[in-house]
This record gives C-alpha cells, sequence and structure tokens, in this order.
C-alpha cells in the first residue's frame, strides 16, 4: 500500500466538476420558459452564431455524458480503496462502507430537494450502497455484472431518448414550481430513475470499484494494456461519436435525436477512460515537478472538497443564473450558458482553495466524515490523509 496522497483523484475530481457545471449550465440551469432548448439536447445555436456552433461541438464531443461516467468510475475507486485500506486495518469494511454511503445519499437527498433537482450524490450514495452487499465478490464476477448491465443500460437508454426524455426542465416560475415540485416529482418516479441508473451508472461504479481495489492508479505498471486500452476507447468515443452528434446538433447532418441516442449509450464507457486519460496528465505533473504550481494545487484543492465544490456550483448557478436570481445568461445560446458553467465552477475554484489554505477538510467533507464514521480517528481527521 503507499502512504501518500495519490494525485490523479484529486485532478480527476476537479475536472470533473468542471464538465458537471458546464454540461448542467448548457442543459439545465441557463434553460428559461422563454426560451426553452427545442430540438437540440446539448445546446441552442442563436442567429446562426458561430461561437454557439463551436460551443456545441466541443460540448458533443468533451462534456455531454463525459463528466458523470467519470464521477462513477472515481466514486467506485474510492470504495475499493476504503475496502483495502479498512480491510488490513481488520476493521468492519461493509459497515464503514454502508455508513459512509448512506451519509452521501442522505445529504444527496437534502440537495436535491432544496437546491437542485438534477443532483447525483442521492442515487449514486444509493448504487454505492448496493455495492457494499457485494465488496467481497470476486472480480470477474464483478465485472461480468457491469458487462451485462452495460448492455441492458444501452438498451434503455437509447429507448429513452428515442421517446423524447432528456431529464431537463426549464426555469421561470420561481423556486417553488422550478426546484421544490421538481425535487418532490424525481423522488415520485424514484423506481424509474432507479433503473435507468442502476443499468447505466452502475457498470462504471463497479470497474471503478475493482480497480481500487486491486490500486491500479496506486502500482499501475501490471495493468498499463489495459489501461491504454481504456484510453483509446474514451478517446473513440469522444471523436467518433461526438463530432457527427455535434454536427447533427447544428442542422450540419440529419439524425440529432438518434446521434445523442448513440452518445448517451456510448458515453458512459467513456468514464474509466477519461480516468486514465488524467493518470497520465498526473504523473507528467508529478515527474516534472509541477504539481505545486498554483493551478494545479487549485485543482487538487477542489479536488479534495469535490462535495462542498458540487454543491457550491448549486448555490450560485441558483444565485447567478436562474430567472429568480441574477439571471445572468438564462435562456442563452451554447456558447454563453457553457461560459457561465466555466465562470461558476471557476469561482468554486477560488472559493475552495481559499477555504483550504485553512488547513481543514471541506464543510460538507467534515459532515459527511462525522455522519459516516461513529468514532473517527486521529487519521481520519487529518486533511491530508488517504480517502
Amino acid at each position: 500500500m503507499t502512504t501518500h496522497r495519490i494525485l490523479t483523484p484529486d485532478v480527476a475530481r476537479g475536472i470533473m466538476l468542471l464538465a458537471i457545471a458546464v454540461a448542467n449550465s448548457v442543459t439545465v440551469w441557463a434553460t428559461n420558459i422563454d426560451n426553452p432548448m427545442v430540438g437540440t439536447h446539448i445546446g441552442i445555436v442563436m442567429n446562426d452564431s458561430l461561437w454557439d456552433k463551436i460551443a456545441i461541438m466541443i460540448g458533443a464531443m468533451f462534456i455531454h455524458v463525459r463528466g458523470l461516467p467519470m464521477f462513477a468510475t472515481l466514486l467506485g475507486y474510492g470504495m475499493g480503496m476504503i475496502l483495502v485500506r479498512e480491510y488490513h486495518r481488520k476493521n468492519p469494511y461493509k459497515r464503514i462502507l454502508a455508513r459512509r454511503y448512506a451519509a452521501l445519499a442522505a445529504m444527496g437527498l437534502i440537495h436535491l430537494v432544496f437546491l437542485f433537482f438534477g443532483d447525483i450524490m442521492f442515487m449514486y450514495g444509493i448504487l454505492a450502497l448496493h455495492v457494499t452487499m457485494i465488496a467481497n465478490r470476486s472480480d470477474r464476477l464483478l465485472l461480468t455484472v457491469a458487462g451485462v448491465l452495460w448492455i441492458a443500460g444501452g438498451g434503455v437508454t437509447a429507448a429513452l431518448t428515442l421517446l423524447g426524455w432528456t431529464g431537463t426542465s426549464a426555469y421561470g416560475l420561481g423556486y417553488v414550481e422550478d426546484q421544490l415540485v421538481m425535487g418532490e416529482t424525481f423522488l415520485m418516479t424514484f423506481p424509474v430513475q432507479y433503473v435507468s441508473s442502476a443499468t447505466t451508472i452502475m457498470p462504471a461504479i463497479l470497474v471503478g470499484f475493482v480497480a481500487g481495489r486491486r490500486g491500479m492508479l496506486e502500482t499501475p505498471e501490471p495493468y498499463l494494456r489495459i489501461m491504454r486500452w481504456w484510453a483509446i476507447i474514451a478517446v473513440a468515443v469522444c471523436f467518433i461519436v461526438g463530432i457527427p452528434l455535434g454536427l447533427a446538433s447544428m442542422g450540419v447532418i440529419g439524425g440529432e435525436l438518434v446521434w445523442s441516442a448513440i452518445n448517451r449509450v456510448a458515453g458512459l464507457v467513456t468514464g474509466p477512460g477519461l480516468v486514465v486519460l488524467l493518470f497520465y496528465l498526473s504523473r507528467w505533473l508529478q515527474q516534472h515537478h509541477k504539481q505545486h504550481v498554483l493551478p494545479v494545487r487549485m485543482l487538487v484543492a477542489l479536488g479534495r472538497m469535490s462535495m462542498t465544490g458540487y454543491v457550491l456550483q448549486s448555490v450560485l448557478f441558483t444565485a447567478l443564473v436562474l430567472p429568480w436570481g441574477l439571471g445572468l445568461g438564462s435562456g442563452s445560446g451554447a456558447a454563453v450558458a457553457m461560459l457561465m458553467g466555466v465562470a461558476v465552477w471557476f469561482l468554486t475554484l477560488i472559493i475552495v482553495y481559499a477555504w483550504s489554505l485553512t488547513g481543514r477538510r471541506g464543510p460538507l467533507e467534515t459532515i459527511h466524515r462525522r455522519l459516516g464514521y461513529s468514532r473517527p480517528t486521529t487519521a481520519l481527521r487529518r486533511y491530508n490523509g488517504r480517502s
């Protein structure tokens, strides 16, 4: 086991939050009942704007259905790391994992109801609890389950997309209708949401869990070949699927709904590969002694406080973008919506880095640990400890 915190998960979480902020800004936060997105799933082109077209191409290739599979992979990897750590300490690892991810689900539920109906923490916490139940099963069995679910999830996702289901909603009616009612609606349709997530997100969690249990990022040498293949698959999906999706969304070619369905299916397999690509980036940074430069330190701080950063995005989007906030970028084209997503992410980066200078954990990370561990040890309190 390594005794120091590896760089890759923190860098990956920080970049993942950028992808999530941009994707949510374009498809959810910046939508407005006065100008809802019609005819495209990844943004709109207003007045034949070249900048909107460029934004749509960037989003199609690198943003949409990229951040969430990466989040799922990282979630699973963290679970695998915790299992190995607690097993070697002779602690009841299943109980620890269950408490930790039950706490994540509880915090996600509050976020879902009161701040952002598109929350992912609640459902990911529920799925992580299921992984806890089979945490001691063989890698072969877990990867077989992942493969079966991926195939089933592809069919479910494609069907929902072709039927016109996008899971988005336009803002403009006020907090109660826009947020509380939508949050309640999600809970009422939880069984459908659960089946969809269990067949689409669970595979990436399981793959990440197996990788974390093996310590692939800490000791990558035995796994470099499979890691390269994951990276190749991710790059291939970004270009082979992303380019025609972008062109179809701009009306250059037909079949936008079909390409959107293909992207929502193929994009699910990009999570592990994108983590691998960021592993290569992190290794390069460390080999060239760049991990201590300010931008990297800021990114790592955000990665370590990813829960705080994620919820902070909802607060900032609510205050800055929604029609009943400042309305900046509300109902805009893809370029402005993407710019607002980047701006919100950058603000979270600055705020979280400033907080990290105090030497304390993030506020939500602190709450999460207090809920997830009944008797926190000194090792669990340390800011620079492994998690």
